[in-house]
């Protein structure tokens, strides 16, 4: 991998999004006897256009994996099943990446009976914290409007959210990331109420204009452009909106 791909922020901001999209699991191929292991990230994006984000991982993990799809339409995945690969990215990856996610590689590395070789203990506190939390908003977080108690506020409210799913309680991932940005709140868990989850879900949430602007500019140089995009529409439609009413509060 070059120098520039060895970036400290660039592969924190990968590891992130590792950790909201990405999986490491082990399957039995026809007419084998032993597990394969694979990794994947999955992002949705349009029809014929794979995902920036997916391009921008590609690239930071040395160009190794192919990006499939789209399937049902939208989704796209970035993967790799060839063994020396999937150890590099882990190496690469393992100081950020979260403690689920570490499990699930060495589950998989048990399954297709490998030893695994990575042992350095996870790095929080740092300053690619905030990289890593840009990469994991980029995966998982979503930016939207919403109309707001009339009572309180008559104009739209603007949101960041970022759903995680866990059977063991709140994700850790949720947690460092609530810690790096310093605002929101955690909820859960609750049932899964998506056909394509089995687990219970949980969500980091954050409302109001000013809380979302400081989070998003806390985030903003690692952010990927189509979250940009996004963060400038909602927050342009809601001071929109303060322009015409008064301002009586945020939540």
């Amino acid at each position: 991998m070059a120098d520039r791909q060895r970036d400290p922020a660039l592969v924190a901001w990968a590891a992130g999004l590792y950790d909201g999209e990405g999986s490491c699991s082990a399957y039995l191929p026809k007419f084998r006897k032993t597990y394969r292991r694979q990794m994947a990230v999955s992002q949705g994006g349009d029809s014929g256009t794979p995902p920036t984000v997916l391009l921008r991982f590609r690239n930071i993990v040395g160009g190794h994996g192919n990006i499939t799809g789209p399937y049902r339409g939208y989704l796209y995945y970035w993967k790799t099943s060839r063994k020396l690969v999937i150890d590099e990215i882990v190496q690469l990856l393992w100081p950020e990446i979260s403690p689920e996610k570490r499990q699930q590689y060495l589950e998989a590395c048990e399954l297709a009976r490998i030893d695994p070789e990575v042992n350095t203990p996870q790095t929080t506190g740092g300053p690619t914290d905030v990289a890593w939390a840009a990469g994991f908003f980029d995966g998982e977080g979503t930016v939207g409007i919403n109309r707001l108690n009339p009572t309180r506020a008559p104009y739209r409210g603007v949101e960041m959210e970022i759903p995680q799913s866990s059977d063991d309680g709140v994700p850790k991932a949720l947690l460092r990331f609530k810690e790096v940005v310093g605002r929101g709140s955690i909820t859960g868990p609750r049932e899964p109420r998506n056909p394509w989850s089995r687990l219970p879900s949980y969500r980091w949430r954050l409302s109001g204009h000013l809380n979302v602007e400081a989070t998003a500019g806390l985030l903003w140089p690692w952010l990927s452009a189509v979250r940009r995009i996004r963060i400038e529409w909602a927050l342009g439609e809601v001071h929109a909106g303060l322009k015409t009413r008064p301002h009586q509060g945020e939540s």
